[in-house]
């Protein structure tokens, strides 16, 4: 027969009268203990050197909340860096668009004061005018500008810019008007050498840095780097208005004219504003000539 085994199974927790008595002794050590910390200093040493052994328990216990807090902090610091930097370039690609902005304004500004020194060196009439476009023949120097009849232009009108004689005006619209400049091979201005008081004849020569000196004798007394102004022969150009500086003389033997070249000192080709000099003097075509003074009895 067979015997049947009974396993005896222990309780996992002793409820029994012992448990009681060990719960009552630790409370009344911990009593004791708490009493003799209170009233008496012998326990302090002993603390005092049980705190190195619970120190790296501490620590231990501690170490997985400071890791967290540090992984977490350093998470967010990386999020707040990707985030800040990209609203840093955002603000740094809309200043650089502002800055551009405000560089072009910045000269626009400086060419108009340019302009308006400009107009207080003369005592005639002058009104600004903006380009509007340029003729792409590179046979032909010729600009439109936004100024017509109905402001006052008129054929034969003479341009300049900040720096000197820009050129003249040709035709005429009701809103715009076409200038010749001084740089186009069918210009001709009447100028002056103002060191030596030679008068010239300056030409185009279809490039916008350079002009050509015509009537200069083989013999002339001329230099390189000589102002050359409007001498206001014809009337068409006012007088000692700035035209080019002499660039290059060049003298052959047996020809009566030496070939001169010059540099307009205008802005050929990089003007965006220009002066309009009115250089003859206005009247009402409607109103009538005042009559001639009497001539008074003697």
């Amino acid at each position: 027969m067979r015997q049947e085994v009974t396993a005896i199974k222990q309780p996992l927790f002793n409820i029994g009268p012992a448990l009681h008595l060990k719960t009552f002794l630790l409370v009344l050590v911990s009593v004791v203990l708490m009493t003799v910390d209170q009233r008496f200093t012998a326990l302090r040493e002993v603390r005092y050197y049980l705190q190195y052994a619970v120190a790296p328990l501490r620590e231990a216990v501690a170490q997985p909340e400071r890791t967290f807090a540090w992984l977490s902090a350093e998470l967010s610091s990386h999020q707040q860096l990707i985030h800040e930097n990209a609203t840093l370039q955002q603000r740094n690609l809309l200043l650089q668009a502002r800055q551009q902005k405000f560089d072009a304004v910045s000269q626009e500004n400086a060419r108009l004061r340019r302009l308006l020194n400009a107009s207080e060196r003369t005592t005639a009439r002058v009104k600004i005018a903006r380009l509007l476009s340029v003729d792409l023949d590179p046979y032909t120097q010729r600009i439109v500008i936004n100024q017509g009849k109905r402001d006052g232009a008129y054929l034969g009108q003479p341009v300049i810019d900040a720096n000197g004689l820009l050129g003249q005006v040709i035709q005429v619209g009701p809103f715009s008007s076409e200038v010749l400049l001084i740089s186009d091979p069918g210009s001709a201005v009447p100028v002056i050498d103002v060191r030596s008081g030679l008068r010239l004849l300056a030409v185009g020569t279809g490039q916008s840095d350079s002009l050509g000196l015509r009537s200069a004798p083989n013999t002339a007394d001329i230099r390189v780097g000589d102002q050359i102004v409007t001498s206001g022969l014809g009337g068409r150009f006012p007088p000692d208005y700035p035209v080019c500086t002499i660039a290059s003389i060049g003298r052959t033997p047996g020809d009566p004219f030496a070939q001169v070249s010059c540099r307009p000192v205008a802005a050929l080709g990089r003007h965006r504003e220009v002066l309009l000099i009115w250089n003859t003097p206005t009247h009402n075509p409607d109103k009538p000539p005042a009559p001639a003074p009497k001539a008074s009895k003697p």
